[in-house]
């Protein structure tokens, strides 16, 4: 696609290319016959690009995953295209960054939290999830995307995005786990099955109370706090984290006592300088995914580029499903305890 609106190139990022599929494929919902409808169509995928775009060679250290791009759309939705490149490459840095690793490690460590918060807080669905061999990694898309692959309403996105926006990035993983425990009813009437479990949590509830479950996840975050859970879990997120700087002094977006934005401009530099460091880990074995292997990781990852394409004919949820019933991911559940 090419387009006036693209920012200025030195170099390109390496993923670029992946980057222009993936507006080729965004705001479907304007496709029809209509020349007008067209036309918008195609400023806004030149909006979009340029948003990606203008973020990833501002900070060539990110790497982009598919759902960005759903992330980016929203922005532009309600913002248009020059707040969104600010708020895009605001939410990149601060809030998204594990995502935007070399891998998906990071984001994975985040998932594994979920375990242990449904632990704490409701044993009888972590049981349930355990005896059905299902693993944390069913909210992926929530969590990389807001929720915003998941809804069509998007007055229910924007909500969510006005919540989580106001906390650490955790507070997706907290959401995830007040929307499992808002359907635990349910849940224990499906086949305690792998697949069928699977299948069920991972299309998101579309008549979900979404501000009760706000209320829950808030209520999670106020007393399992980011630091405190990984403690409780002894399940340790690299020291880079975006969750463990997000109140660092230096690395924090928002004031630390009341989490109110700052007035000042936002200062990129010591995030761009933790993105040029190697991980920072606790102690050897910091991490739920520390007997993870690495062909496992190798496999999701490449497993999630795939999914864009395989998206035409099925959920992200079924690939998903796919890929967690291999051998590989079998062999993780008995190392960790899931079997």
């Amino acid at each position: 696609m090419e387009s006036d609106a693209e920012p200025a190139v030195k170099d390109r990022h390496k993923d670029e290319e992946q980057v222009r599929l993936d507006v080729i494929r965004s705001f479907t919902h304007l496709e029809n016959e209509s020349k007008s409808q067209q036309a918008i169509k195609r400023q806004k995928q030149d909006d979009l690009l340029h948003v990606i775009l203008d973020v990833l060679q501002r900070h060539p250290k990110l790497s982009y995953y598919q759902g960005f791009h759903d992330v980016c759309t929203c922005l532009i939705i309600v913002l248009g295209k020059e707040a969104a490149t600010l708020a895009a490459e605001t939410l990149a840095m601060f809030f998204f960054r594990d995502s935007m690793s070399s891998n998906l490690e990071p984001v994975l460590d985040q998932l594994s939290l979920l375990t242990a918060l449904l632990r704490i807080e409701d044993p009888e669905v972590q049981e349930f999830l355990d005896r059905s061999e299902t693993l944390p990694f069913f909210p992926l898309s929530w969590v990389i995307t807001w929720c915003s692959h998941n809804f069509q309403d998007f007055e229910k996105v924007a909500r969510i995005y006005d919540f989580l926006i106001c906390f650490n990035p955790l507070m997706s993983v907290y959401f995830a786990a007040a929307v499992v425990m808002s359907r635990r009813e349910e849940l224990f009437e499906v086949e305690c099955d792998n697949a069928m479990v699977h299948t069920f949590l991972t299309k998101f509830p579309k008549n979900v109370d979404l501000e009760q479950v706000i209320s829950h996840a808030h209520q999670l975050y106020m007393t399992y706090p980011p630091e405190a859970l990984q403690n409780r879990a002894e399940s340790w997120l690299d020291e880079n984290s975006c969750v463990n700087t997000f109140h660092r002094p230096g690395t924090r977006l928002y004031d630390s006592e009341d989490e109110k934005a700052s007035m000042s401009a936002v200062d990129f530099g010591p995030i761009d300088e933790i993105l040029s460091k190697p991980p920072v880990k606790r102690t050897k074995e910091t991490s739920a995914l520390s007997k993870y292997p690495t062909n496992a990781l190798y496999l999701y990852r490449r497993n999630m580029v795939a999914m864009a394409a395989f998206s035409a004919a099925a959920s992200m949820g079924t690939m998903a499903l796919l890929l967690l019933n291999s051998s590989v991911f079998r062999e993780w559940a008995n190392n960790v305890g899931l079997r």
